[in-house]
């Protein structure tokens, strides 16, 4: 019998991507406190809509589902200071509390964890797992805090930290939907779509062009570690944290500049203040996660990246699934 899965946060883009990626080889179980999209393609009968704070619910609903394992992507994950740090507390912090205090009371042993590179200190050197721990703003600290409740748990556990997540499953088509978006590569390519003059933020990092550098991931190859993760925390006990990247780095005018390249457009844009809280440079090192893994990023160039994005977007244009526009 297919081993029970449960995706809380299952209905924001990681999550929707994963539970479709997963769904012929596992019973996937979908919870999330936001409904769903009309393109999502989850089992209605497999989805629980719940706020993780409501202990009492959530408890019911994951005692119903009794599942092997559960892949915790649920947070406010949007670097923005104008969140305070109780926002950040209760939906990154509280809600992970809350589901360890349930998995230890059902006896659930297994736990995938979305952290982020946020978690980091400011470095230009290739951030390793080992590396300091130092946030520079209210989201990474409460990842950082959210953490250290796990690793105090006698779990198995693999803590993924996250670098820039991008792209979508094109396939089918998943993606990423903000309202409005602030990711850079999915609100360039809307923007140039709809002839808006889209926003850099800074130009004065000490980076060779002045603006910040980012490693990118495709969404694909996020759910392929995550599969890898999921085998690998069935077979035997675990407590890993790894790095889930490209391992290179990108500024904002190089990913501007590609995306003119690769789609033969000219984006519009100006230059705005840089975002407090935004590191200049945040770029991984993902050997362990390849040895571990057994694990490559297969489909994290920046040419598939736009690509499947840009499929992507033009499904949104054509179903009118607009946004306000992108900042």
């Amino acid at each position: 019998m297919k081993k029970k899965i449960l995706i809380t946060g299952g209905a924001g883009f990681i999550g929707s991507c994963l539970s479709h990626y997963l769904k012929d080889k596992f019973r996937i179980y979908v919870l999330d406190k936001n409904p769903l999209k009309p393109w999502q393609k989850i089992n209605k009968n497999k989805f629980y809509r719940c706020n993780l704070l409501n202990i009492k619910k959530t408890e019911s609903i994951i005692k119903k589902i009794n599942p092997n394992i559960i892949i915790h992507l649920a947070a406010l994950s949007t670097v923005n200071e104008k969140f305070t740090k109780k926002n950040y507390f209760l939906n990154n912090v509280k809600t992970t509390k809350n589901i360890l205090l349930i998995m230890n009371k059902l006896k659930v042993n297994n736990i995938i964890y979305s952290s982020t590179a946020a978690v980091y200190d400011n470095k230009d050197i290739k951030i390793k797992e080992n590396s300091k721990l130092n946030p520079i703003n209210k989201y990474g600290y409460s990842k950082f805090n959210a953490e250290k409740l796990i690793k105090g748990e006698k779990l198995n556990y693999i803590i993924f930290r996250f670098f820039n997540v991008a792209s979508a499953l094109s396939n089918f088509p998943i993606g990423e939907f903000h309202d409005p978006e602030t990711h850079l590569i999915p609100s360039l390519i809307y923007n140039s779509k709809k002839n808006f003059i889209s926003k850099i933020y800074g130009n004065n990092y000490t980076t060779h062009d002045g603006t910040c550098i980012r490693d990118y991931i495709h969404i694909r190859d996020i759910c392929n570690a995550i599969l890898n993760g999921i085998k690998l925390i069935e077979k035997r006990k675990i407590k890993s944290v790894l790095n889930l990247g490209n391992g290179k780095g990108y500024s904002n005018l190089q990913i501007l500049n590609s995306i003119n390249k690769y789609l033969k457009i000219k984006i519009k844009f100006s230059f705005s203040k840089k975002r407090k809280g935004d590191p200049k440079k945040l770029v991984c090192s993902i050997k362990k996660a390849q040895k571990t893994l057994n694990w490559s990023p297969k489909f994290s160039s920046l040419k598939k990246i736009i690509s499947d994005e840009n499929i992507w977007q033009n499904f949104l244009l054509k179903k009118n699934f607009t946004q306000r526009q992108f900042n």
